[in-house]
């Protein structure tokens, strides 16, 4: 039996692990991996203390903090169903059920599909969802980018380091994102940005060689030729097992209040998977150490 079983072992979850074994909480921390969105972040500029830091160098920093302090994790583990009997919260897995007298949920988010042939196909094969992860292996090739904000701007960034040539697919005119690094985008000789354009489907043989997409100031379906495809077209936040659980936005987002409480009674939630308006690494931490604070105060009223 833990006090607060903690899902998720991104910023939040991991912020959150901090401050609850620091005040001696019993607590175990469920995570398909370690990072989140931030191991897919080639180099973070926006953190107090770290003028320039890669994500997975952060996830490192903190996960050594957490080890230190003798965070229990439990890796690989998939959450399926959380409910509730007696006051204690059975959260099924597929590593078991684990047991505990609060939950404090930090599942962060999952990256959008495109939904369109191929995709699934070539996952692996040359479609993936992490440049950082991936990056390396397209050394010489080419690759493409399908999206426009902020974690495409990114990706392009890393993949011209590697890549022979880099093309962005953009489904808007124009890219959304901080100006100073589509400004670094556009002067690469390496990147070649398409807007307007739809991604189709995605074909090759054993691998990936080319992607069609639809030219929506034309209506004419284009090829290109790749070897390699980075999709970043944004997130879904992790809240299926949570359906008919907790109140959920129309975006499937969890609704907490200024206390990171959800709609029911000792379950907590922080970071990207609620409905905070703004996705931010900082901001993020600064939930799970929020939401932890209101899981003491919440188990110390059981005692």
């Amino acid at each position: 039996m833990q006090d607060c079983i903690i899902i998720g072992g991104g910023p939040a979850g991991l912020t959150a692990a901090i401050y609850l074994v620091r005040k001696k909480v019993n607590i175990q921390v469920l995570s398909n991996s370690l990072g989140g969105q931030i191991m897919d972040g080639p180099l973070i500029e926006n953190y107090p203390g770290f003028e320039q830091l890669p994500g997975p160098d952060w996830v490192t920093k903190v996960k050594e903090q957490a080890d230190k302090l003798g965070v229990k994790f439990e890796l690989n583990a998939e959450v399926t169903k959380i409910s509730q009997e007696n006051n204690i919260f059975a959260v099924e897995t597929t590593n078991g059920k684990f047991e505990g007298k609060s939950v404090l949920i930090a599942s962060g988010k999952t990256p959008r599909k495109l939904g369109v042939p191929g995709e699934e196909e070539f996952l692996g094969k040359g479609v993936s969802h992490c440049v950082t992860c991936d990056g390396p292996l397209f050394s010489g090739k080419t690759v493409a980018v399908i999206g426009g904000g902020n974690s495409a701007i990114s990706a392009a960034l890393e993949l011209e380091k590697y890549a022979q040539k880099v093309y962005v697919i953009n489904l808007g005119s124009a890219l959304i994102g901080e100006e100073v690094r589509i400004d670094q985008l556009k002067k690469s000789t390496k990147v070649e940005i398409i807007g307007q354009a739809k991604t189709t489907a995605i074909s090759g043989s054993k691998f990936v060689e080319s992607l069609k997409y639809q030219d929506l100031s034309s209506s004419q379906e284009k090829k290109i030729a790749c070897q390699g495809i980075i999709v970043e077209i944004g997130w879904v936040p992790s809240t299926k097992y949570l359906e008919g659980f907790v109140e959920l936005s129309d975006t499937k987002e969890i609704k907490i209040d200024k206390e990171n409480a959800t709609s029911v009674p000792g379950v907590f939630a922080a970071g990207d998977v609620t409905e905070i308006p703004y996705k931010q690494l900082v901001i993020a931490a600064g939930q799970g150490a929020n939401a932890a604070m209101s899981v003491w105060d919440y188990l110390s009223k059981l005692k």
